[in-house]
């Protein structure tokens, strides 16, 4: 069975990679590399071709849910799964909250989203200037207001009472930490587990996702750089759409650490593609700044599990070491050969983990009512 090529073309292209393809483009990396990569790139679609997809219905997972408005006036787009009605009350079990992570959407949370599907109430929502929520001011693309956007998603979606699972992904698994320091009272009340995939806790001040540009160096080309290519947007969205090809490739190394069915690199480069350049380099100075410690401390008091690839070239898999560290009592999975979209590349892996976790935190929540 062939593998499905994405239908546009140019969404594909846009997808070059989160900043690892945005700022080598502008490096000229990129450019310098097309045609080495147009030598190789019809042997990674062979191979991607070889592989079996699972012919996913990617985007179609949908589901109403209430009208939400920051106190800076973004509205984020919200979906609630409700549970199974045939379902007794004593069966549904917790409510699991996925928050996504940088120039992704709700979208990412597919296979998870399917899993848990009708047996829980799942909340999730774009974050503030991701998929079909609205723009924000830069100053305002910061993790402390990721952190406020989803206390205020918890108020609107869910009773006082209704104990929840928080899921993040990258981005999202530093508003998790975040929202956790600033919100300690809800930490082993509301809140009864927690699962941190792919993601960091901080000290990402120099890390460099560009092969050949050291970490202290970094920061200082990206910044100016991302600066400079806003000035120009229309130029740089031109150069994203320059080879899909290429693209193709840059996206399917950045995000996964094994072959792929050609879809899942499809699905990975259409979300990316949503996310305009302006809102990258709006975010781009949050991680800089970020710092996990006191949210990881209070974590400690529910169930935790951390999430995570080898092969991982956005977030590199020590920051996953460093995380667990603060949480020995989380279960952990470090997959050998996976990359920053494990939840995507390994879904079921992943899924085994995040139903334990969940199982976990409902039998302490039964034993702590006296279940």
């Amino acid at each position: 069975m062939s593998t499905r090529r994405s239908r546009n073309p140019s969404r594909l292209a846009q997808g070059a990679g989160l900043v690892t393809g945005i700022a080598a483009l502008a490096a000229g990396a990129v450019a310098a590399g097309f045609e080495i990569e147009r030598r190789v790139v019809g042997q990674i679609f062979k191979k991607d071709r070889e592989a079996l997809p699972e012919r996913e219905p990617f985007f179609t997972l949908r589901a109403p849910g209430p009208d939400v408005v920051t106190r800076d006036g973004v509205r984020l787009h919200v979906e609630v799964d409700q549970p199974d009605v045939r379902l007794p009350l004593a069966e549904r079990g917790v409510t699991i909250v996925m928050v996504h992570g940088y120039v992704l959407s709700l979208h990412c949370w597919h296979f998870m989203r399917k899993h848990f599907r009708g047996r829980h109430k799942i909340v999730l929502y774009d974050q503030r200037s991701h998929g079909r929520s609205g723009r924000s001011a830069a100053k305002r693309c910061r993790v402390r207001h990721l952190a406020r956007d989803l206390k205020l998603i918890l108020d609107e979606t869910t009773a006082q009472n209704e104990p929840v699972v928080l899921m993040g992904h990258s981005m999202g698994g530093m508003t998790i930490m975040e929202f956790a320091a600033r919100y300690p009272d809800l930490i082993g009340t509301k809140v009864v587990g927690v699962a941190l995939l792919n993601t960091s806790g901080g000290n990402m001040k120099n890390h460099s996702i560009v092969k050949g540009i050291p970490g202290e160096l970094f920061p200082r080309l990206v910044e100016p750089l991302m600066a400079g290519l806003n000035r120009i947007p229309t130029v740089v969205e031109k150069s994203r759409k320059a080879s899909s090809d290429v693209a193709y490739v840059v996206t399917r190394r950045g995000g996964f650490g094994s072959q792929v069915p050609g879809e899942h690199v499809d699905f990975l480069s259409e979300m990316i593609s949503l996310t305009p350049l302006d809102v990258v380099a709006d975010y781009y100075p949050a991680f800089a700044e970020f710092d996990g410690g006191k949210g990881l401390e209070r974590l400690t008091a529910v169930e935790t599990a951390v999430l995570a690839g080898e092969t991982d070239q956005i977030i590199p898999v020590e920051h996953a070491y460093k995380i667990l560290e603060a949480l020995p009592g989380a279960e952990s999975l470090i997959v050998p050969d996976s990359g920053h979209m494990g939840m995507i590349e390994h879904h079921v892996q992943y899924n085994d983990v995040l139903q334990r976790l969940v199982d976990r935190a409902e039998r302490t929540l039964r034993q702590r009512n006296g279940g």
